[in-house]
């Protein structure tokens, strides 16, 4: 018989006492009767802990009140610690269990102090126990030490009781995170002790981060979890790893090929103990974990730089992972037997679509996905459908494939999103309507916009404000007719339902202030709304007969009515030659609408009807106008009463209305360029890497309102004319520039720059005082969004070098395309004809058009002397010694040398600093051994190439310190002043920083 198999057939007869007392609670005719019995029990166990015990009573009656706790009735169990302690400490494995559960439950009662405080308290109670059970021999024994540390101390990533070094308790928490740290890496422990010393550590790390983020050694050590033989060992290190990946993204990567390796060993060989078996399936929550544990390093990114991306991973590693992922997809396809296979392989599917994008799949492979998807939006299951959606949308959005959304697919699925907007669950019809907004593109547009305007009155009440904005964005983003954009905004204002007390109804102020804007800013839509908001108001939206199950519509649209409101009151006028929509039609249909409206609105329509009289002096409607303006002097409404009070007197001063004419203006056109509907998106917006984009209606917007010309291309934008005249005083660089520039300074090939619209790479060749500089552009918008980059323009290549007699000359060799579908070349050409200063860098000045948006790069990168180094050889340190004397003797010290102090962030040893120096061209005459005892000595030789001139350069680097962090770097040339260029320059790049 096991120890445990023998402590339950002792637990069963001994507790018998406390079931009684449970069934007796249980039994109690109602609440009173069931305190008094608590309160009886409780005198009865205070009179017993009086009493000599022994450890199986003392489990009962602790048993008693942990129940007695648990039911809410905390106030009562005000004691029992002591007892509780006592079982904590015992040698028998049963008392010590429930002792540690029951401490954890009695002394984490709070009592409204600070959780920081009550950490320390509950520390303090049970630091002795927990350092003594986790130094124990009985492996038991440790178990329950760590999991206590697991439970009492999980604070939920609460990032407000950090434990710091300054506080009283520091050292206490610093002992048990080396104990706890001591288990999960030691090579002799056991399995189980090491899972769940793994997540008590996470708990530990969680409160005391300082630890790890300092350790440095520790990460590498806790890295090595992922290789571990039990699989169970690293399922349970995973969430010590996604801490360290948030804390410290950059060591993370490492593991990725083991990871991959260990998908591969899963997924790929079915190679997994029998025990981790899920019915038919390997492991699947490793699976999962680690599929999820990929796509977090590709979504990261450590001060803008990208955690992790796939150029940066080795082929086999590409290999393993895209092989993992296929399997996964192609496993999902099959037919499943039985709900919990079923459900396993969908969630392996799920997880292994959201990274199947970022791993650069063939298309073939995305398809295969979205269809092993499909399959699973007629799940019965609601979490099946909901999480197919999910998973089909970030599909869309991330890759750049096409496939739901090319025609014959996209009728095929239409009518599986069509039911699923209205599936019983409504986070389903959430998702589906997600899933439309994300597939919508230039060929069905025009389908998925009516349908959502079909679906709209009949959607629930929680989504309509959500689906307003979405058919607004699309109607906005793919409008090539200004009519049909217009007709179709007009219509989603007039069914927007009816307005609550502050004058909205189920679509926000965005909406109509959106049209609004337009129609301001692009002169040929403001006739043809004009005559839309007239039909509108004149026979407002109707509800289909046949629907009985969507409320039916108020008269007047709220929304539309304020949208006529400005509108009209700006442009009515030019419909006046219109019979049937004549201003007095125009001021009727108004005055119709204004006491159904909530106040908002009327003050709105005042100020309308005062632009009526203004424009329209002479028509039969203005004493009308008048009266409305003296009757509602006496509204309730503080607003309205102050308006009309006002418009009052200023028709009424002077009878030509003068006073009014100088006050009343026309609108000035709107400089907002991005849609503020954007910001309101809702769910989708966090999957789906939105572009600001904008229409062709939008593209035409007024540039000039004095001569009220318009501009019609799309590629023109307001502000490339005042970018043109740049001057280099007022340059202001891009942020992150210095990174590119920094890297360009240690290596020939490498990024210069990267955001989420576009990437640059660069390769450097040399070629004496020649360099020629090969920029990569890649459109990484067309992989994200879909979108491809046009006009791009190199808008200036600015030289900082003096204009009479440069330093050095530009000249772009070859001009990059104007629209970039996937990438494009640019070659600059470098003639470096003197002696270059750190600060002439040139700048490269670029533009761009994406998805709509204008994008403006300011980019500054190394035109330094030191680039144009070329080794020279010596033959040995005494034809060094001889060189750098003659320099001294010709030039003197002043002018031939130059040192500096440098103090690294980093340890840096002979080796580090001799590949760095032979990176940068020169030749290496000298290195020290990289031994504890060994001061750090390189000396290297180099000729520097210019136009007019050639210059010998050495270097000398030694260590100023016993660790390698502080190096004196001395150079020494044949050219007066170049010493001090070379050896700024070499400081930067030692340092890493301006």
């Amino acid at each position: 018989m096991s120890r445990n198999q023998g402590v339950k057939l002792q637990s069963k007869s001994q507790m018998k006492g406390l079931t009684s007392f449970i069934t007796d609670l249980r039994n109690s005719k109602d609440q009173e009767e069931e305190y008094k019995k608590m309160n009886l029990e409780i005198n009865n166990i205070q009179a017993k802990f009086d009493t000599n015990l022994n450890g199986t009573q003392k489990k009962k009656y602790v048993s008693k009140l942990i129940y007695i706790y648990l039911l809410g009735n905390s106030e009562l169990v005000n004691f029992g610690l002591k007892e509780s302690f006592e079982l904590l400490r015992s040698s028998v494995y049963s008392e010590k269990q429930l002792g540690y559960l029951a401490v954890s439950i009695l002394a984490n009662n709070r009592e409204h102090k600070p959780l920081k405080d009550h950490m320390n308290y509950i520390l303090e109670l049970v630091h002795e126990d927990l350092v003594r059970d986790l130094q124990s021999q009985d492996e038991e024994f440790n178990c329950l030490a760590v999991q206590f540390i697991s439970t009492v101390f999980n604070v939920n990533n609460s990032k407000t009781i950090q434990i710091l070094e300054s506080d009283p308790n520091s050292e206490k928490w610093l002992e048990l995170i080396d104990m706890v740290y001591a288990s999960v890496t030691s090579p002799i422990q056991k399995p189980i002790m090491r899972r769940k010393a793994s997540i008590a550590l996470k708990v530990l790390f969680e409160l005391y981060p300082d630890v790890i983020i300092t350790n440095s050694n520790w990460i590498l050590r806790l890295l090595k979890l992922i290789d571990d033989n039990d699989l169970g060992t690293v399922i349970s290190s995973i969430p010590v790893l996604q801490l360290i990946l948030r804390l410290k993204p950059q060591f993370v990567k490492s593991i990725v090929p083991s990871i991959a390796q260990k998908l591969y060993n899963i997924v790929v060989d079915n190679m997994c103990p029998q025990e981790y078996y899920y019915y038919n399936f390997p492991a699947p929550w490793l699976i999962i974990k680690l599929l999820q544990f990929i796509e977090q390093l590709f979504l990261l990114d450590d001060n803008g730089t990208p955690v992790l991306t796939i150029h940066i991973l080795d082929e086999q590693t590409i290999g393993h992972l895209r092989q993992a992922v296929a399997t996964s997809i192609h496993n999902a396809t099959q037919p499943i037997k039985g709900l919990p296979n079923r459900n396993s392989q969908s969630a392996i599917l799920f997880q292994a679509v959201s990274l199947a994008v970022f791993l650069e799949a063939a298309p073939e492979a995305i398809q295969g996905a979205m269809n092993a998807l499909l399959m699973l939006l007629n799940s019965p299951e609601t979490n099946t459908r909901y999480l197919a959606l999910d998973a089909l949308i970030k599909l869309t959005a991330r890759s750049d494939s096409t496939y739901l959304s090319s025609k014959d697919k996209f009728d095929e699925i239409l009518h599986i999103m069509i039911r699923l907007i209205h599936d019983k669950d409504i986070s389903v019809r959430r998702k589906a309507l997600d899933l439309l907004y994300t597939v919508c593109d230039y060929i069905n547009y025009g389908t998925i916009i009516s349908t959502l305007l079909d679906y709209f009155p009949k959607a629930d009440l929680s989504l309509k404000s959500e689906l307003a904005i979405k058919i607004a964005l699309l109607a906005e983003r793919f409008a090539t007719d200004s009519t049909w954009y217009v007709s179709t905004m007009l219509k989603l204002l007039s069914i927007g339902g009816s307005a609550s007390s502050s004058g909205m109804g189920y679509i926000g102020n965005e909406i109509w202030e959106r049209v609004v804007q337009i129609v301001v800013n692009n002169g040929d839509l403001q006739k043809k709304t004009c005559k839309l908001i007239i039909n509108l108001l004149k026979k407002p939206y109707s509800r289909n007969p046949e629907d009985n199950k969507s409320p039916a519509p108020p008269p007047f649209s709220e929304n539309l009515v304020k949208a006529a409101a400005v509108i009209l009151g700006e442009f009515g006028e030019q419909v006046n030659d219109i019979e049937e929509m004549s201003v007095e039609i125009q001021f009727q249909l108004l005055l119709d609408a204004y006491f159904n409206v909530s106040l908002l609105t009327r003050a709105m329509l005042l100020s309308t009807f005062l632009k009526f009289v203004v424009k329209f002096p002479d028509e039969e409607f203005v004493p009308e106008i008048v009266d409305l303006f003296e009757i509602e002097t006496q509204s309730i409404d503080l607003e309205i009463q102050t308006r009309a009070y006002e418009y009052l007197k200023l028709v009424t001063t002077d009878s030509d209305f003068t006073l009014a004419k100088n006050i009343i203006k026309p609108l000035p056109v709107f400089n907002q360029q991005e849609s503020p509907l954007l910001n309101r998106l809702g769910s989708v917006s966090r999957i789906v890497s939105l572009n600001r984009s904008r229409s062709l209606v939008l593209a035409k917007n007024i540039h000039s309102k004095s001569n009220g010309k318009h501009e019609d291309s799309e590629d023109t934008n307001p502000f490339d004319g005042e970018a043109t005249n740049k001057k280099s005083s007022t340059t202001t660089l891009s942020s992150n520039w210095y990174v590119g520039y920094h890297r360009m300074l240690h290596y020939d090939m490498g990024i210069f720059y990267e955001d989420q619209l576009i990437k640059i790479t660069y390769r450097v060749i040399k070629n004496g005082p020649s360099i020629d500089l090969i920029f990569t552009i890649i459109n990484k918008a067309s992989k994200t969004i879909g979108t491809d980059i046009t006009g791009f323009n190199v808008l200036n290549l600015e030289s900082l070098t003096k204009q009479e007699d440069p330093n050095y000359t530009l000249r772009i060799k070859t001009v990059p395309e104007a629209n970039i579908y996937d990438k494009t070349t640019m070659e600059i050409e470098i003639k470096v004809r003197n002696i270059v200063e750190n600060h002439e860098s040139p700048v490269l000045s670029m533009t761009y058009m994406c998805g709509g948006s204008f994008n403006h790069l300011n980019l500054k990168f190394p035109v330094l002397l030191i680039k144009t180094l070329a080794p020279t050889s010596l033959t040995g340190i005494d034809e060094f010694t001889k060189r750098w004397t003659q320099i001294g003797e010709l030039l003197g010290v002043d002018k031939g040398q130059y040192k500096s102090q440098v103090h690294l962030s980093h340890r840096l040893n002979a080796s580090n600093i001799s590949r760095l120096l032979t990176r940068l061209g020169f030749a290496i005459v000298a290195i020290s051994p990289d031994t504890p005892d060994t001061q750090i000595y390189v000396t290297g030789a180099g000729i520097l190439h210019t136009q007019k001139s050639n210059y010998g350069v050495l270097v000398s680097i030694s260590g100023e310190d016993a660790i390698g962090k502080e190096l004196l770097v001395t150079v020494r040339c044949t050219g007066g002043g170049v010493s001090e260029m070379i050896c700024n320059t070499l400081c930067e790049i030692f340092k890493g920083k301006l």
